[in-house]
């Protein structure tokens, strides 16, 4: 399902414009995807990680090893964690997935120079105070249900041709063939979905 995913979330970065790089990898380190475009001052430059839990058992991010230690059996216990230690595992989640050494490295062997947005894009999940704090790290937070309904509406002019194209027509044609046969249901579902982002 992951490779599905980035696959999707690739495809929405080149039609909104981005150069992607998917699966760079650095010892036993990887970066999902990363995408540069040209904006105002010069290049925009996202490092995009994808979770793509449909049923979710756990958190996105491990505990800390220190963490385990008679709370949690496993680093990726399912047991409910207190504020302090969702913000603990968010915080080093994120320096393991966007700010370690090994990622700025990789970062800048691609395109050296950039200042780089952080993005998760998510399915569900079980906590959602996970990316609550996830997102206070400078990370921004966005719904997998985001791509595939902009992918659906053809939003963007960039370029197609990544692995997730032939999928994502067929994502168009559903949101296309739903507007045709229930116009009145199309409209209100495009404006809620408007309203959420």
């Amino acid at each position: 399902m992951a490779l599905l995913a980035e696959s999707l979330v690739d495809e929405w970065l080149n039609r909104a414009g981005f150069f992607t790089v998917r699966g760079i990898k650095h010892g036993v380190g990887e970066i999902d995807l990363l995408g540069v475009r040209p904006g105002k001052p010069g290049l925009e430059a996202w490092h995009v990680e994808v979770q793509a839990s449909f049923r979710p058992i756990s958190y996105i991010a491990p505990l800390p090893d220190d963490a385990r230690e008679g709370f949690a059996k496993s680093r990726t216990s399912m047991k409910e964690r207190p504020p302090d230690l969702v913000k603990r595992a968010a915080t080093a989640w994120v320096e393991k997935k966007y700010t370690s050494k090994s990622k700025r490295t990789m970062r800048a062997a691609a395109w050296p120079g950039l200042d780089w947005k952080f993005v998760l894009v998510h399915a569900k999940v079980r906590w959602p105070d996970e990316l609550e704090a996830i997102a206070r790290n400078g990370v921004e937070v966005i719904p997998l249900h985001r791509v595939l309904s902009e992918l659906g509406r053809s939003e963007g002019s960039g370029l197609r041709g990544s692995a997730g194209t032939d999928l994502s027509e067929v994502i168009e044609y559903f949101y296309r063939h739903s507007a045709e046969r229930n116009p009145r249901q199309a409209e209100p579902a495009a404006a809620a979905d408007r309203r959420r982002r």
